[in-house]
């Protein structure tokens, strides 16, 4: 099994006890690609902590899979793509895109692959 890392950048959410619904979809995800999650973080809108966090997992934090949610709006704190960018070897353009596309249908995709009747 794989190992995931899931980080919610949200600077409202950041230090409290407030809910985290797009952490709660990153878990589920991590599960239906078959990712143990490893660590949850919620962390402020900040582009170079979000990029020391992306390396951290990376590099140290033992993370095969790393997942992001938020930071991603037009207004000037949202700095997320431009952290991201910051620290990544190679860009696969579409890809995020082309998985959202797909959230719907991925654990049945997932169980066919497996070769497990879906559980519906």
């Amino acid at each position: 099994m794989s190992s995931a890392a899931l980080i919610t950048i949200s600077t409202s959410r950041a230090g409290t006890d407030s809910d985290d619904a797009s952490g709660e979809a990153l878990v589920e995800l991590a599960a239906a690609v078959g990712a143990g999650v490893i660590a949850r973080e919620i962390i402020r809108d900040d582009r170079y902590l979000i990029a020391e966090r992306l390396i951290h997992w990376a590099e140290e934090g033992g993370a095969d899979l790393i997942l992001t949610s938020g930071g991603t709006g037009f207004s000037p704190s949202d700095q997320t793509p431009e952290a991201t960018a910051s620290v990544i070897e190679r860009a696969a353009p579409g890809i995020a895109e082309s998985a959202a596309a797909l959230l719907p249908i991925l654990p049945h995709a997932l169980e066919l692959i497996a070769d497990r009747p879906p559980n519906h």
